[in-house]
């Protein structure tokens, strides 16, 4: 947010479509091998499995990010972004140097140690934001978003192989192929369901620019950035240690925990995307500047929906993978993708905000295909719609409070409406989750406590 006192939307629009671009030619070449190591890397054929592994996001990484960064700069005037070829390099090195973290972080999933990858996303993040910062201050322009997310990547390699250890994941074994193929059996149809999910993610920029221009592309990117904020930096976190945890567990009790999982990641939530949602206007008016960056506030109004689809989407694929369904996870993101880029092409002619409605029409549409797909096997469909539909009744008490106070207050400043619409928002929640969610309540608490009182002991 603060970067756009520096950067006008074209610049970051420019910057943010070489990123897609390198980003895509390093997830072409990941078939799973992360998945295969947590699942398969167990026992005595653990050290086998993990350095098989690491060979093959190691090579086909370095191959497929090179060859991006020496032609994919010719895909950038196919995007009406014809600057993006000076930063598609530099950010294919900043890829492929976070890739070679990709293993150790697996290996740390495998032992349940999840601290240091939150350490490292932490402390990631803050480095990214105090060297773009600095740099965009100094006149850098887009290259403070490219040196800065070299550092960035940097700062995740050192954190997490010290913790690892460099022997857990690069000790060498003799290489098999028939070890090489029960990978890729197991890991093709997860490599295009990652291939496509991550598409799904961030395909729709290319779309907005390709359609509307890199100004456009820099406020849409910047709306669904702070639209993905619960999704990604709360959300995705829990759902990291889904699916080890699922793998962890009998079959016959994975149904009921991905019924209590999708339940209580809903309640967390779908409060912060839907009030974000409902606070886009004087968030925004408040924290940007007052030109092209204003258009950011619709944008958002219309994406938030994004995180209220997440954590079901989350839960049926950390089951999935348990249950070894890779094949299903392959076919719902693969039509995710399709959904939404056809559904923003066709929806186009009529402006950016009502195209960027496909990308939440993509997200149901997914959603509601993955519960039919496994409520077959065991896991109750109406369980998983109360757990869905309880905390969105509370989330329409908290719309309606929130409603009323920015009426109430549609004449004062936005610095005096935004915290009294949070606040306000946030209370009646609260109140409405303990009413109409008890019991999904009630167990969030109570885990809560004892997780606190482990870490206290």
């Amino acid at each position: 947010m603060l970067m756009t006192r520096f950067l006008h939307p074209d610049q970051i629009g420019e910057v943010n479509d070489a990123a897609i671009v390198a980003m895509s030619c390093s997830w072409i070449t990941i078939w799973g091998f992360g998945q295969y190591a947590v699942v398969k890397g167990r026992g005595d054929d653990a050290a086998e499995v993990t350095w098989h592994a690491t060979v093959a996001y190691l090579v086909l990484g370095t191959i497929s990010i090179g060859l991006g960064a020496l032609f994919a700069g010719r895909l950038a005037p196919l995007l009406d972004a014809p600057h993006a070829v000076t930063y598609i390099p530099w950010m294919a090195l900043a890829v492929w140097i976070k890739r070679l973290s990709a293993m150790p972080e697996r290996v740390l999933t495998r032992q349940m140690k999840f601290r240091a990858s939150g350490m490292a996303l932490a402390f990631g993040e803050i480095t990214y934001t105090a060297s773009a910062l600095t740099l965009a201050a100094l006149g850098w322009g887009g290259m403070s978003i490219v040196a800065a997310n070299i550092v960035q990547s940097c700062v995740v390699v050192v954190i997490l192989v010290k913790a690892a250890g460099i022997k857990s994941w690069a000790t060498p074994t003799k290489l098999k192929w028939s070890r090489f193929k029960d990978m890729l059996r197991f890991g093709v149809p997860l490599g295009v369901q990652g291939v496509a999910h991550n598409a799904a993610r961030y395909w729709d920029n290319l779309t907005v620019s390709h359609f509307f221009g890199p100004g456009s592309a820099g406020a849409y990117n910047m709306a669904y950035n702070l639209a993905d904020i619960p999704a990604i930096q709360v959300g995705e976190q829990i759902a990291l240690v889904l699916m080890p945890s699922m793998a962890e567990l009998p079959r016959e009790r994975r149904g009921q925990a991905l019924e209590r999982a999708s339940a209580m990641l809903s309640l967390i939530i779908f409060p912060l995307a839907v009030g974000l949602g409902l606070v886009a206007y004087p968030l925004i008016g408040l924290i940007l500047p007052a030109n092209e960056w204003q258009e950011v506030a619709p944008l958002l109004t219309v994406l938030a929906c994004l995180s209220v689809f997440r954590p079901i989407t989350w839960t049926l694929s950390a089951y999935m993978e348990a249950e070894s369904k890779t094949g299903r996870l392959m076919f719902l993101e693969v039509a995710k993708v399709f959904l939404i880029v056809g559904g923003m092409a066709l929806l186009s002619p009529y402006g950016l905000r009502i195209s960027a409605c496909a990308v939440g029409i993509a997200f149901a549409l997914s959603a509601i295909a993955g519960v039919v797909l496994v409520v077959r096997e065991g896991p109750s469909a109406a369980k998983l719609l109360i757990g869905f539909l309880q905390p969105l009744a509370a989330c329409g008490c908290m719309g309606g409070a929130i409603w009323a106070v920015h009426t109430a207050l549609a004449q004062q400043a936005y610095g005096v409406q935004l915290p009294a619409m949070i606040i306000v928002g946030g209370l009646v929640y609260v109140a409405a989750a303990l009413v109409l969610c008890r019991a999904t309540a009630r167990e969030l608490l109570s885990l809560t406590k004892r997780a606190l009182s482990r870490r206290q002991s």
